[in-house]
């Protein structure tokens, strides 16, 4: 167990002061400053993370490839309230500096936390050099796939880097994926650890070419059995050989997309199931699973179902996360940055029957992955048969290459029109009939978000 704080070290103060100095400077210049004052004090001062982190009461760490900050911003609306404050790095900003930048909001210049509670995102990579500072009262898991190769290598490295934190601490309680073979793994035979699932008919779709990871058994190495697929590698799995399998759930939710309703089965205590009901604005499989681990979490801490139902109202999508704005074409801002995360997009995206375009637009900077061979790994021969798409949009530093990808795909090419600026996609969509679905990694994602979010303001003022 990690030693309880009270308060910083005294030799931490002039670091400390120094961050809320630029963190200060950074908000009166318009900027967020949720990464640059902990990038400067990681460097200063790493110890004060630790001298931070272990001021908490309840510490809850969110992890794994893909919803990490859905589920996060879905933990902290349920959970924040004026009375019992929680601590979050919103915005995705999930590495040290992020976490730091957000501990160092809410510390007295005395060096007290003034909140004692902290829901966190913590990149992968991240992730145990965070548990080698603090010991979480519980950790969510969502998911493992395949990510930015160049910076993660194989899926096989951020499940390594998970185990590793998870290990440090047995007395934590887990949260983990059941549909999700690789999250699976890490909580089976474990105590103090509960699972989540989807209950849907599972589906086996020929025409669907999709990276699955984790096919083969973790313990004996043969191949998985599936009675069927949700998305990506989730679903209903065992193996032949060995018995591994899907476990049991202790929060099960059957999801209705019309009706934006989330029916949970939990078994967590009780002998009977006790089974509640959530509605929620969310659109896509993946971000229902976002909202079953919250609720997990949420339940696991002793909040009841209707204070969270209440306090979901308050959930704001984070940026790029199915962000829409308003307008003629509506916009709809989303992230992709992986082969599964994408397909889950676009399989959203086959739901909507109104008119509709797409503009992927693609980065290669360090944040988003210099290799960009995962486009080729997306599913687009399986989208392009299952709806239509008036025009597909391409920007970004790697535009032609998301172009070049659409070709291969079947798209004509009069269909696919290459944006060569990102501050000239607002301009040329606005010839598109009906939504835009806009298809972001993340370095073009917040420029896009503050363009449009300048845009509505302008129009605002204009109106006035």
């Amino acid at each position: 167990m990690v030693f309880k704080r009270q308060r910083i070290r005294s030799t931490s103060y002039l670091a400390l002061w120094f961050g809320k100095l630029v963190y200060f400077l950074l908000r009166v210049a318009g900027k967020q400053g949720t990464s640059l004052p902990g990038w400067l004090l990681w460097r200063i001062r790493p110890s004060l993370l630790q001298e931070l982190l272990q001021q908490l009461d309840q510490c809850v760490l969110v992890t794994g490839t893909n919803g990490k900050t859905t589920t996060t911003a879905l933990i902290h609306a349920m959970l924040d309230n004026t009375k019992d404050p929680w601590i979050t790095n919103r915005g995705g900003a999930n590495l040290i500096q992020g976490v730091l930048a957000a501990l160092l909001q809410h510390v007295s210049m005395s060096g007290r936390l003034l909140a004692k509670n902290a829901v966190l995102e913590v990149d992968e990579a991240t992730f145990p050099h965070v548990m080698t500072r603090v010991s979480p009262t519980l950790l969510v898991v969502t998911n493992i796939l395949r990510d930015q190769l160049d910076r993660y290598g194989e899926v096989d490295q951020a499940l390594t880097l998970i185990r590793q934190g998870i290990l440090l601490h047995p007395e934590s309680q887990v949260i983990v994926n059941a549909d999700d073979p690789l999250s699976a793994s890490l909580g089976i035979d474990r105590e103090l650890t509960y699972f989540y699932g989807m209950s849907v008919t599972p589906h086996h779709d020929p025409n669907r070419v999709e990276v699955r990871d984790g096919a083969f058994c973790l313990r004996c190495g043969h191949e998985l059995q599936y009675e069927g697929f949700i998305y990506g590698q989730m679903g209903y799995y065992a193996c032949p050989s060995c018995g591994f399998a899907r476990p049991t759930p202790h929060f099960t939710g059957v999801h209705d997309d019309v009706k934006k309703n989330l029916q949970v089965t939990e078994t967590m205590h009780q002998a009977e199931s006790e089974v509640y009901s959530f509605y929620a604005p969310m659109f896509g499989i993946y971000n229902w699973y976002n909202l079953l681990s919250a609720i997990a979490v949420v339940r696991v801490l002793g909040s009841s179902p209707r204070i969270l139902q209440d306090r979901l109202k308050n959930y704001e999508a984070p940026t790029g996360r199915m962000q829409t704005f308003p307008g003629s074409p509506q916009k709809i801002l989303t992230l992709i940055k992986n082969p599964t995360g994408a397909n889950s997009v676009l399989r959203a995206i086959e739901s909507d029957a109104e008119q509709k375009s797409i503009c992927f637009t693609i980065n290669d900077d360090d944040a988003d992955g210099r290799d960009v061979s995962w486009l080729w790994d997306i599913d687009l021969e399986s989208f392009v048969t299952h709806t239509i798409c008036q025009t597909y949009y391409c920007a970004g530093t790697r535009a032609l290459d998301m172009a070049l990808r659409l070709t291969y795909a079947g798209i004509r090419r009069d269909q696919v029109e290459v944006i060569d600026s990102l501050e000239k996609i607002d301009l040329v969509t606005k010839k598109a009939q009906g939504k835009v679905y806009i298809l972001s990694t993340y370095t073009a994602l917040y420029k896009l978000a503050a363009q449009f979010h300048e845009a509505q303001r302008s129009k605002a003022v204009q109106r006035s």
